[in-house]
């Protein structure tokens, strides 16, 4: 298990590569150490301050470089002394660990140097000292305060082994300087044979390097304590999962993105536990942020939990969600049809309707209802509820056809599939308009009579026009649109129509097919009846005898009265009756031998009905024939 270096308590020992082989290290202080205060028995306190680049994790190696420097004679400058150290140290350090070692502008005397890797001073190692001496009002947290001083040797004697290394003979050098005015000059702090000397010159000297690194406290070690070259990318933030979650169906699973300090996230695995973590199965392994896996019906809780991973097989911790109860609802079945009008049009309402649904848990709720125009682009919801229909406007002229679908859901929210339509091609061309003063029924009639009316047509084409009463045509024509036309139904158009309840039909159709009827009714009711020719027949000769054969069906209790006259022209015709004769099928032989304006033939057929016998709604004329001489 990963943790991370600035977690790591102050005299933990840590391992380092370095040359390629772990190397033992301590931790000496975490943070940035307090800056000194001045004082009296202090002569470097100028420019002795610690900036935030110090704020970090302090690792002192427990042992001294291999690789050696000579000190010539008479030198205390440290600034030369640390250039070497760096040259012979940072090279040996894996540089993959290169971003994780920070850069700190660290003190030295009375000027900071920017570096990666440094010696401690005498101070920061805890020695106090008298005037001139290195101060200990810096201390890191690892080191003990020494108090020990030999006046004989001028040294300082640690009390502990937090100074010894593991490899060396003659000592290490320090970035303190080591000042004693009885000899007479600055020499430079070094650890020598387990003892804080000051190295004041004379001979040559080769010395070993036991130095510090700051690292960044965020870098990473394993169980081991061993520093990871790669550190693992971060923990995802959260991860989140749907308000509900349902047994038998798709769960959704997503999270936010890692972030790796090394750049080298790989992706992320995602586990699943139907036991409350008590184990976990994996689920997805790859570059996404988001899966989905599907929950089996009857499980009772499920949990999820993801981890970000790197290209070197790094994890970071994982991010668990809650524990989630599973809702065992199982959705209701699809409407098994749906019905839509054959033929919608523009600017006309359609009904749709469906079939009822079912639900094996008994909680079927509603319906949703959409629609799609033009087979193109999201279906929009129209309906929600209970019924099982829809009353749709269609705009006339914004589209050329329509699907609609419907779906069933239940009191948990669960939804069926969709039962979708076959696309209907909508009919943008709308039927003509006839417009009338008459409506319904027109009542009784025994005499002729004429409708008024007037046809429109929203996209001025051509209509032809029938007009009937029941299956009795009278005329099929084009009318001027807009203009007042009339139906007559009158004379013998009227005398064909039969007693009783008769139907107008006014029926206008446009050249596209669409088409409109106005209809009225009315009752015939004719009484009398009065057939004669229209102009009598003249005759050169005196007119003595006829002969009449009516064809049709009078009722035998109707009024029926035949008259002739051989005299029709005259002003005042002299009218014989003739029913008995035309009864009988006799000739009927005249008896007036006068006239006026000449000898013309002419009958009169009057029949009027009985008043409540089977004439009531019966009897009829089909024909009058006959001739005289």
């Amino acid at each position: 298990m990963t943790k991370r270096l600035g977690d790591i308590p102050v005299g933990t020992e840590v391992w380092l590569k370095y040359d390629g082989i772990p190397r033992q290290f301590i931790v000496v202080h975490q943070g940035k150490p307090l800056n000194p205060s001045p004082s009296n028995y202090q002569e470097q306190d100028t420019g002795f301050k610690y900036d935030e680049t110090c704020n970090g994790t302090w690792l002192l190696s427990t042992f001294v470089t291999d690789q050696t420097y000579e000190i010539p004679g008479h030198l205390y400058d440290y600034i030369t002394i640390h250039n070497e150290l760096v040259k012979i140290v940072l090279p040996r350090i894996p540089k993959e660990l290169n971003s994780k070692i920070k850069t700190v502008n660290i003190p030295i005397n009375n000027t900071t140097v920017s570096t990666k890797v440094f010696a401690l001073t005498g101070g920061e190692m805890g020695i106090y000292v008298a005037k001139g001496y290195p101060t200990n009002q810096n201390k890191l947290s690892y080191f003990d305060d020494i108090y020990n001083y030999d006046n004989q040797s001028h040294t300082y004697r640690p009390y502990s082994d937090k100074y010894k290394v593991t490899n060396y003979s003659e000592g290490y050098p320090t970035r303190s300087p080591f000042t004693y005015d009885g000899l007479g000059g600055k020499n430079l702090g070094m650890f020598y044979r387990n003892r804080f000397v000051g190295y004041w010159g004379g001979n040559s000297r080769a010395l070993n390097f036991r130095f510090a690194l700051i690292f960044d406290p965020e870098t990473y070690v394993d169980e081991s304590n061993n520093i990871l070259e790669n550190n693992p990318p971060k923990t995802p933030s959260s991860i989140t999962l749907p308000s509900t979650v349902y047994g038998g169906k798709s769960c959704s699973v997503s999270w936010s993105k890692s972030t790796d300090e090394d750049d080298n996230l790989e992706g992320y695995i995602v586990e699943r536990s139907y036991n409350g973590g008590s184990s976990w199965s994996q689920i997805y392994q790859g570059t996404a942020t988001s899966t989905s896996t599907t929950i089996p019906f009857g499980t009772s809780t499920v949990m999820f939990r993801v981890c970000a991973y790197d290209t070197q097989g790094e994890k970071s911790g994982w991010r668990t969600s809650s524990n989630k109860t599973v809702v065992n609802n199982r959705a209701p079945s699809a409407p098994p049809s749906i019905s839509v009008p054959l033929a919608p049009s523009g600017g006309e309402a359609l009904t749709v309707t469906w079939t009822a649904a079912s639900d094996a848990d008994g909680n079927l709720e509603g319906y949703e209802l959409e629609r799609q125009w033009d087979g193109t682009g999201a279906f929009t919801q129209l309906y929600k509820g209970a019924a099982l229909s829809y009353r749709d406007s269609i705009p006339k002229g914004e589209h050329t056809s329509v699907i609609y679908r419907v779906c069933s859901y239940d009191a948990m929210g669960a939804k069926s599939s969709y039962t979708t339509s076959p696309s209907r091609t909508i009919e943008n061309n709308t039927a003509p308009v006839i417009t009338s003063d008459l409506s319904g029924d027109l009542g009784v009639k025994s005499d002729g009579f004429t409708i008024p009316y007037t046809i429109t047509d929203a996209e001025q084409q051509a209509v032809t026009v029938t007009e009937a009463v029941g299956s009795l045509i009278k005329r099929s024509y084009q009318p001027t649109l807009g203009e007042q036309n009339t139906f007559e139904v009158t004379g013998e158009y009227f005398q064909k129509i039969l007693n009783g309840a008769n139907t107008v039909t006014i029926t206008a159709q446009d050249t596209g097919g669409k088409s409109s009827v106005l209809s009225l009714t009315f009752t015939k009711k004719v009484h009398k009846a009065v057939i004669t020719l229209t102009e009598p027949l003249p005759s050169e000769q005196q007119i003595e005898v006829c002969v009449l054969s009516i064809t049709g069906e009078i009722p035998a209790d109707a009024d029926c009265l035949i008259e002739v006259t051989n005299n029709g022209v005259d002003e005042e015709p002299v009218w014989e009756d003739a029913t008995a004769d035309v009864k009988a099928g006799r000739n009927h032989v005249f008896t007036n031998k006068t006239q006026t304006n000449g000898w013309a033939f002419n009958f009169r057929v009057t029949a009027e009905r009985g008043q409540d016998g089977e004439s009531e709604n019966g009897g009829y004329i089909m024909s009058i024939q006959g001739g005289f001489q």
